[in-house]
């Protein structure tokens, strides 16, 4: 899977090692284990010639150890495997309902009015008086 940019200009740098790393010359530092499009305009205001001089002869070449200058876009590998989505919505596409039907009961036993509730307080009133 190769993601194709929108621009035509592309200049990827990978960070391979798992510390962050400091491009001086360019005033950036890099996340262990990213890749990033340096010309991507929206988040780096850098020129092609910028990018070039670097890579022969600064600091992208100093550190070419830890960072490798790649003009295409890096391949994202997916491992195998079961992704399930927690959103409701995928869920409710995928068709994926429960099956638990929820049931309002009334229990007859468990069904106290006011009056139930009068006479057994008027049953325990009599208990009290007859015990003394």
């Amino acid at each position: 899977m190769v993601r194709k940019a929108k621009n035509e200009h592309e200049f990827w740098v990978s960070n391979v090692c798992d510390k962050n790393v400091t491009v001086a010359d360019l005033g950036l530092s890099i996340a262990s284990r990213r890749h990033v499009n340096l010309l991507d305009s929206r988040h780096y205001h850098l020129t092609k010639e910028q990018l070039e001089l670097s890579a022969k002869s600064g600091s992208l070449f100093q550190k070419r150890d830890k960072l490798k200058v790649r003009q295409v876009a890096p391949e994202v590998v997916i491992k195998p495997g079961f992704y399930v989505s927690t959103l409701p919505l995928h869920m409710a596409q995928a068709g994926l309902r429960s099956n638990v039907v929820i049931e309002d009961k009334v229990y007859e036993e468990l069904d106290f009015s006011t009056e139930s509730e009068e006479k057994f307080a008027s049953d325990m009133a009599n208990d009290d008086d007859d015990s003394k």
